[in-house]
């Protein structure tokens, strides 16, 4: 089988993730000025933002490829194909509990389906007649243009939320340069409930810079998500809530190892614990606190580099597998990956040896 070619971050778990934190907040919050950009440099840096953010894994259909499953970037950034059906998952049993289609693009669990939006510039069907202030409202309040319907699993808008302004303009800036592609998304399926309540944002007008390579990795790591993959969850009193005893500690080793759900006609199905499955068979988040036996306390700078730069445990090992999105982390500049380095070597280490890879089923695997 062709190496897969994975996904963002985070994928299921930010999908579960969203649903245990999905809020509005009841009003603006008011923030001095941003520091102006010229527009080709605030363009660049939102293409950077939004390449190097995983956006393409959930809003570009995936298709196909030479070299297995990849987003059809002729049809960049268009969310959901109209008109494509998706059927049930039918089969899923505890501690499987959602899963996503053959295009990455409708996404099914306890908040019933939803469909990634048109982010393309067409002014029907995508985001071509918003303005920037609509865009970051809907990130900062997760509802459709910041006071309509909630935003829904997989997107990670609770952790896009602590974007600084000056890069989610940026982002919107790029958007608006995306070649418009007329697709209506179809409207979400189900009742996903009352969201509870997040905590007040903090004002944050410009992200930190690379003088303070710590505040600018714990940047990164919290605004790209990381923990809702690598920090496991478990079911609370209001629902899926995360263990903040183990952040960023990966797979809860205490518990079994699932088995293998059936995958036939899906990308990927996800548990909270966090572990993952589809045609790679079944991947389990790493833990990446600084503990020296069971995380990455030994490794060096460069071996993390190397990691997700080649896809591949402290660069030379086996290959990582989905849904670590290394393939687009692996794009962020040398100075980020370094801030994220330093970051993670400061939280606290836990103790927590994750399985290895369970291989898949011998049979047809599904496509992505």
């Amino acid at each position: 089988m062709a190496p897969i070619s994975v996904l963002r971050s985070s994928v299921m778990t930010v999908v579960i993730a969203a649903v245990a934190t999905m809020a509005s907040l009841a009003a603006s919050d008011p923030r001095p000025p941003r520091v102006a950009q010229t527009a080709p440099a605030q363009v660049a840096q939102g293409e950077y933002l939004v390449r190097t953010g995983g956006c393409h894994d959930c809003h570009t259909p995936w298709k196909v490829g030479d070299n297995g499953p990849e987003p059809d970037m002729s049809r960049m950034l268009m969310g959901h194909p109209a008109g494509l059906a998706v059927a049930d998952h039918a089969g899923l049993k505890a501690p499987w509990i959602g899963s996503a289609n053959e295009t990455m693009t409708a996404w099914s669990g306890p908040w019933g389906r939803s469909f990634t939006a048109n982010l393309t510039s067409d002014r029907e069907t995508g985001i071509g007649a918003w303005s920037e202030q609509q865009f970051i409202a809907t990130i900062r309040q997760g509802r459709h243009l910041g006071d309509g319907r909630p935003l829904l699993p997989p997107m990670p808008w609770p952790a896009f939320r602590l974007l600084a302004d000056q890069d989610l303009a940026a982002m919107f800036a790029y958007l608006q340069t995306v070649p418009a592609i007329r697709n209506k998304v179809p409207e979400p399926l189900g009742d996903p409930g009352p969201p509870p309540a997040l905590s007040p944002l903090p004002t944050l007008v410009t992200a930190p810079g690379h003088a303070d390579p710590v505040a600018r990795g714990r940047y990164l790591v919290t605004a790209k998500g990381c923990g809702d993959c690598h920090t496991p969850m478990r079911m609370g009193a209001a629902g899926p809530e995360y263990d903040t005893t183990r952040t960023l500690a990966g797979f809860d080793a205490r518990g079994a190892v699932p088995t293998m759900p059936p995958i036939e006609g899906v990308g990927e199905v996800s548990a909270l614990e966090p572990a993952f499955a589809g045609a790679w068979g079944i991947s389990f988040s790493a833990n990446i606190t600084p503990d020296s036996a069971t995380g990455i306390g030994t490794w060096t700078e460069q071996q993390f580099i190397d990691t997700l730069r080649n896809g591949r445990h402290q660069g030379r090992g086996r290959q990582l597998l989905p849904p670590m999105p290394w393939p687009v982390f692996g794009q962020l500049s040398d100075p980020d990956l370094k801030a994220i380095f330093a970051y993670l070597k400061t939280v606290p280490a836990v103790s927590n040896k994750v399985p290895e890879p369970v291989p898949p089923v011998p049979g047809p695997a599904p496509l992505r």
